[in-house]
């Protein structure tokens, strides 16, 4: 952890370090941090239960002091990346389900297609396409099904009918097309054209996982890790978690780099995390970018190394994940592993905390007090309190003295935006 200089009520702050657990693992149900025992005056490497949680902060910070917060634990990585999955071996892009709050929006465990027709949608090409699509999946080829299928999900070019994704789905899949038996897993295991069944789900992505499908293994993984569907087995998660990160896959690499830090399933060993968690990274996971971020920033695992944690922060914070871009803006406030620039601080700071990321808020509020980085502005800063505030209610004092620097007027109009402010996620 940081050295905590004896920080004023205005020091920037960056909460404990905690590895994101599998979320992963959860597929879309909440997750579990798993702390690993500390290493030397540093705080526990948390991996992410289901999934590794997220992780937040590394070393020494010099001015402002760095004054630990309280560990949070992170979103599960739902059967696979949260944003930026890796392109599967069928060449689309794998989608993840988010975490936390968001979790019941999208879906549980990866899959292979994400709706990006060849042509736009309404096109005469994309009509020409449409037609061939109909008449293979009616002469019965399975692909052609799958693809239909997909187009009826997201109602690419046809009104969106999950019942008629399923049918198609079901037709593929019972062909012996391995997508198509992942996918309809996925649709089980949400409820999404079909009666939620945990038991299908995992029967369906076992028949794609024995034939080798990358994405099918992942999820079979999570089911086991989380015993959904089949009996709770955290070995057998990490033998398909294996399989899965062994064939490229880098939702699976990070499955298998949670389960290596958290000690499930396996003996705990935090340098094949690392490794694991640097493969999936590689390949655009996010969580696993963070991860690794954290893991050279904390220093317990391998030398400390600020300038490559800020490289993978980096990485993830221009994904969107908004824990990331907090701890960027906290390296550059502080000049570890970058050089200062106050300016760039605010700025991951200001987008950070616009996604609702309360240590973002608390340290912006710092920066529009202070004027480092950007024009005092202490009504800003009491607005950034009072929204961090409803969610760390250590931050009461701070903002009551905020409060009172303006005028009673000030004070209510600005009560009034933040009793009415909304976070906004970044896509990605």
């Amino acid at each position: 952890m940081p050295s905590s200089s004896p920080s004023s009520s205005h020091a920037l702050r960056w909460s404990h370090a905690c590895l994101t657990a599998v979320a992963s693992l959860a597929l879309a149900l909440g997750s579990v941090a798993v702390h690993a025992a500390p290493a030397k005056g540093k705080t526990a490497a948390a991996s992410k239960s289901s999934k590794p949680a997220p992780a937040r902060s590394p070393a020494g910070a010099a001015k402002p002091a760095a004054k630990a917060a309280p560990a949070k634990a992170g979103k599960a990585a739902k059967g696979a990346a949260r944003k930026g999955a890796a392109p599967s071996r069928h060449g689309r892009t794998g989608r993840a389900a988010a975490a936390g709050a968001a979790a019941a929006a999208v879906p549980m465990g990866l899959e292979h297609w994400s709706p990006a027709p060849n042509a736009a949608a309404g096109s005469a090409d994309d009509a020409k396409e449409l037609a061939a699509l109909r008449e293979s999946a009616q002469a019965g080829d399975a692909k052609a099904q799958y693809l239909l299928g997909s187009r009826y999900r997201f109602g690419n070019g046809v009104k969106q009918d999950l019942s008629q994704t399923v049918q198609l789905y079901r037709r593929a899949a019972e062909q012996g097309y391995a997508p198509a038996q992942s996918d309809l897993g996925v649709l089980y295991a949400n409820g999404r054209g079909v009666a939620q069944d945990d038991a299908q789900a995992a029967l369906w992505y076992r028949k794609a996982a024995d034939q080798g499908d990358a994405i099918a293994q992942n999820n079979l993984g999570l089911m086991y890790a989380e015993g959904r569907g089949v009996p709770k087995d955290e070995a057998q998660a990490v033998q398909w978690f294996q399989r899965s990160a062994e064939k490229g896959e880098a939702a699976g690499q990070y499955s298998l780099g949670v389960m290596y830090a958290s000690g499930r399933g396996v003996k705990e060993d935090a340098k094949a995390a690392l490794k694991w968690f640097e493969k999936a990274g590689e390949q655009g996971h996010v969580d696993a970018q963070y991860n690794a971020g954290m893991t050279y920033a904390e220093g317990a695992v391998v030398k400390q190394d600020m300038q490559r944690a800020a490289q993978w922060f980096e990485k993830a914070a221009n994904q969107g994940l908004a824990s990331a871009q907090s701890t960027l803006g906290f390296l550059y406030a502080n000049g570890q592993g970058v050089a200062a620039d106050p300016a760039r601080a605010v700025q991951w700071f200001e987008r950070s905390a616009k996604q609702g990321y309360t240590l973002a808020q608390s340290n912006l509020a710092s920066l529009y007090t202070s004027g480092q980085g950007v024009a005092k502005n202490p009504q800003k800063a009491y607005f950034w309190l009072l929204v961090a505030r409803d969610k760390d209610a250590s931050l009461e004092a701070r903002t009551q003295a905020a409060g009172e620097a303006l005028t009673p007027a000030e004070r209510l109009r600005i009560q009034r935006e933040a009793r009415s402010w909304k976070p906004v996620r970044e896509p990605g």
